[in-house]
């Protein structure tokens, strides 16, 4: 590991140069595994991202010249007339390919069972925003994955799912949950007067 960039690299070497079919870890989480050449991405390789996503391609001399994404999930993604969750068609690729659930049970994400998230956090897809940090971290709790902008935090908290005490998403409404039924001073005190 170099210790100056905190990167990781795992293969040969060829007159002190990266050489062969090896693996490359960012900081951040993301491995490049494929070929190459005199240190630099050459031939086959793909970019894997921490949630599981995939940019596979064909380098030279550590440029894509020819690639495409893959979600995790096998979705391709297309950089052109995409229509993935367009206005057109909301489902998500796991409903497209497996059929839409009952009413009642929409999926809330792409997972069939949406990954657990702290209470007060708030679900970002490859990990969770917490606010009080103002980081991302991996669904596992283990590392910290970036920060985001004022405007990012303020979109996520609009748009993002929200984490609830044991990290689910709650079914149906207990009135025993004080976070879903307030309760209201005369109602703790017992008997209704009447």
């Amino acid at each position: 590991m170099s210790t100056w960039s905190g990167t990781k690299y795992e293969g040969p070497n060829k007159n002190e140069w990266y050489e062969g079919e090896a693996r490359f870890k960012f900081p951040n989480g993301v491995v490049y595994e494929g070929e190459f050449r005199k240190g630099e991405f050459h031939g086959k390789g793909a970019l894997v991202y921490p949630n599981g996503g995939r940019y596979e391609a064909t380098w030279e001399r550590g440029y894509a010249v020819e690639g495409c994404y893959v979600f995790n999930d096998g979705l391709l993604y297309e950089d052109r007339n995409w229509q993935y969750v367009s206005q057109g068609d909301r489902r998500f690729y796991t409903e497209e390919m497996e059929g839409l659930q009952p009413a009642g049970k929409t999926l809330l994400t792409n997972e069939k069972v949406p990954p657990p998230i702290p209470k007060g956090t708030y679900d970002y897809g490859s990990g969770y925003f917490d606010p009080a940090t103002e980081q991302i971290v991996s669904y596992d709790g283990k590392e910290v994955l970036g920060y985001v902008t004022e405007g990012e935090e303020k979109w996520i908290k609009d748009h993002c799912r929200k984490g609830f005490e044991d990290g689910s998403l709650p079914v149906e409404k207990n009135p025993d949950d004080p976070d879903l039924v307030p309760v209201s001073k005369s109602a703790e005190g017992g008997a209704d007067s009447a």
